[in-house]
């Protein structure tokens, strides 16, 4: 399975290898913060009283964990099935951030949607970004490590 850990780092994990101990709590986080997110949106200002904020909240929490029980699952539409275009968005966003901060600009001022977009936008314009990405992905799927060197 490949799990994206953010900052372009993407790793393939054998969630079979894993200890069960180590599984179990990575599927309780996991499960958690699906939940916690779940009601996220059940705020005080929406629910003043506190039993009523309380039961809404069950009410989502309820709702999700059925959905998840049915094997409904939502991907969120900023993520990119095609490892080749995700790995174009990640150098391409890298390319304008960096334009950014050479003109004198903080990151954190700009919309993460504009960077977005114009990625898209550099990547239709320069082809090289896209060939960089398939060696990269190329490069991901071809490396071997022998985990037991490492003591893994």
């Amino acid at each position: 399975m490949q799990v994206n850990c953010g900052k372009s780092i993407v790793l393939d994990i054998d969630h079979a290898a894993l200890p069960k101990a180590a599984l179990e709590h990575a599927i309780m986080i996991g499960l958690r913060n699906i939940l916690m997110d779940s009601h996220a949106s059940i705020t005080a200002d929406e629910y003043p009283d506190a039993s009523e904020r309380e039961s809404a909240a069950r009410a989502m929490v309820d709702k999700k964990l059925a959905a998840l029980m049915r094997g409904e699952v939502r991907v969120q539409s900023t993520r990119e099935g095609d490892p080749v275009r995700a790995e174009a968005m990640r150098i391409a966003a890298d390319i304008i951030k960096a334009a950014l901060r050479k003109k004198g600009q903080k990151i954190a001022d700009v919309d993460p949607k504009a960077i977005r977009e114009a990625a898209g936008k550099l990547i239709e314009r320069d082809a090289t970004i896209t060939e960089r990405a398939k060696a990269r992905v190329a490069e991901q799927k071809a490396a071997s490590v022998d985990l037991s060197d490492l003591g893994l």
